[in-house]
């Protein structure tokens, strides 16, 4: 069987022309999702007062819509324990969550959102939906389903690859932590 050639030069450039394009995108995208005055636009438009680590906190709770030990929701936020601990303190004060002792291990804390918690966090989810369906408004039906598809497919693509590059770096099997 014969030897495949490299591809020419300009054949490589082509190809890579829209992924150099995706990447400053995403670059851009991320940058601007980013700005504080994106999350204090929300926020008023939601009535509701919280920091961006606490809104993480409590959506991660909305999201598994259980309670969870504390180094659980550390893991899933991928920060450290003692920073999610000292938020949760936080957010126990102003009543958005509860803590409870874990049974199978008193040692451990599981956290819960509060019926306020939730609250706070559906009205900034309404405000961001909003805010998103404003963007998208002169978006066609057709090109918001193509987009929803191929933006649910890139981030499932990312989420193994990282599954795999943290298999790779940290010795362990996809599913084990």
């Amino acid at each position: 069987m014969p030897a495949q050639a490299d591809p020419p030069d300009s054949a490589v450039a082509a190809a890579e022309a829209p992924v150099t394009e995706i990447e400053s995108a995403l670059h851009s995208l991320a940058r601007c999702l980013k700005q504080a005055r994106l999350h204090d636009f929300l926020l008023k438009q939601a009535g509701v007062d919280i920091d961006q680590a606490g809104l993480a906190v409590l959506y991660a709770l909305r999201v598994a819509d259980t309670d969870l030990r504390l180094t659980d929701l550390a893991e899933r936020l991928r920060i450290d324990a003692p920073a999610v601990t000292r938020k949760a303190q936080q957010l126990q004060r102003l009543a958005l969550i509860s803590r409870a002792r874990d049974a199978d291990d008193a040692r451990a804390a599981r956290l819960q959102l509060s019926a306020r918690g939730r609250e706070v966090v559906d009205q900034f989810l309404v405000a961001r939906r909003q805010w998103l369906t404003q963007v998208l408004a002169g978006w066609s039906c057709a090109d918001r389903a193509e987009f929803a598809r191929l933006l649910g497919q890139f981030t499932s693509d990312i989420r193994d690859q990282l599954g795999e590059l943290e298999a790779c770096l940290f010795g362990r099997l996809p599913g084990n932590r």
